[in-house]
């Protein structure tokens, strides 16, 4: 994840980061996930727009960042359909603002 705080340094704060890493955490490490640097680091700069915005709830970027995810970052060789992803994303741990 140091490779995220590195991209995103001065242009969030520690908190956002944080958060940016967090969100980020709960979702590369999913096994249908595409875990490539290339897809890491899009999802981070799409959720990191988001926080520029004014969107800093936790639980409200994972939602987000796990649609984008089960939209365009599945592993190749997954061997779910996108409506089972969609179901298995909602296994997700749920992050909180506080957690």
């Amino acid at each position: 994840m140091e490779r995220f705080r590195r991209v995103m340094s001065g242009r969030l704060s520690p908190k956002q980061t944080d958060t940016l890493q967090k969100v980020l955490a709960s979702i590369i490490k999913q096994p249908w996930f595409d875990n490539s640097e290339r897809s890491c680091n899009i999802l981070a700069e799409r959720l990191a727009i988001l926080i520029k915005m004014g969107i800093e709830d936790a639980a409200h970027l994972q939602t987000i960042g796990v649609s984008w995810a089960v939209s365009d970052f599945i592993r190749h060789g997954a061997k779910m359909d996108r409506a089972n992803l969609r179901n298995a994303a909602h296994g997700i741990e749920r992050l909180s603002i506080n957690g």
